[in-house]
């Protein structure tokens, strides 16, 4: 008889790789481990920024390096369809008025949580769900590749952008503003800085949405009915902010919740088997 140990049956299956690097290396070197598939998220985004850069926000190409012409009014008139008006600019009328205010303040910390939340969930897939770990990069791989396809081939004008081309009504960015309210005018500046480097038009579909959203799906079955509830909560307050804020339309975050769902799909299809739960009075 083989004395070879086997897993219990109910256990999930842990990939031989995942288990030698919890032996043989220490929390620092496992945590680099568990983030170095998110460096393809940095070389997308750099694909896109340089397929965009002849294109610009003034008086640059008429189209990007693939052809693509930036498109200004298209999730506009999506949002008017839906609404009867721009959220975006009916909600800036009614709560700017120059000076911040404590739900700006919330607008601010909701939006910078997308700066952390994949690199947090990565971790915690790693150390605590390390099972699911290939899930969760697959997903988050696909969403996000899936939505750089979209800015390189659909460049689209957010909001404030539309706003200063005179094609809707006034809209500013203010996802910085909150800061202020706070006394973190260091973070605004630094939010600032972030912003005029990153890709103006990469609206369509909106990836903050779509991680927001992909962070609630992957948690849900491993939390409480109130884990799960904070979880929704979380996805709604990121896309209002970022239609409160200028940065998105509901059409873009419709779009990134697409996005977000095609990134789950992929991410269980990719998913190693795991042992199904031994059923009651089954063999023993």
């Amino acid at each position: 008889m083989s004395t070879e140990a086997r897993p219990r049956a109910g256990t999930a299956t842990v990939p031989a790789e995942s288990r030698d690097s919890g032996t043989r290396h220490g929390p620092i070197a496992q945590l680099l481990i568990a983030w170095s598939p998110l460096s393809t998220i940095l070389v997308a985004y750099w694909v896109a920024q340089w397929v965009t850069a002849p294109l610009g926000t003034g008086e640059g190409a008429a189209t990007n390096r693939i052809g693509a012409a930036l498109h200004v009014l298209g999730p506009a008139r999506v949002d008017e369809t839906l609404f009867g008006s721009v959220p975006t600019v009916w909600l800036q009328a009614r709560l700017l008025d120059g000076t911040p205010h404590w739900y700006d303040a919330v607008a601010a910390l909701v939006y910078v949580t997308h700066f952390v939340s994949i690199p947090l969930l990565t971790a915690v897939a790693w150390f605590r769900l390390r099972d699911r770990f290939r899930e969760w990069v697959a997903a988050v791989l696909t969403m996000t590749l899936v939505g750089v396809v979209g800015y390189v081939a659909y460049p689209a004008a957010p909001p404030w952008l539309a706003a200063e081309r005179g094609a809707i009504g006034d809209v500013r960015r203010v996802s910085d503003l909150g800061w202020e309210w706070l006394h973190l005018d260091v973070v605004a500046r630094l939010t600032e800085l972030g912003q005029s480097g990153s890709n103006p038009v990469a609206a369509m579909p909106s990836l903050h949405a779509g991680a927001a959203l992909l962070v609630a799906l992957f948690l849900w079955s491993s939390v409480s009915r109130l884990g799960r509830l904070l979880l929704a909560a979380y996805a709604l307050a990121m896309a209002l902010t970022l239609v409160y804020t200028g940065e998105h339309y509901v059409a873009d975050v419709l779009a990134g919740w697409l996005v977000a769902a095609v990134g789950v799909v992929a991410g269980r299809a990719l998913a190693p088997p795991r042992d199904p739960d031994p059923s009651p009075g089954g063999a023993r």
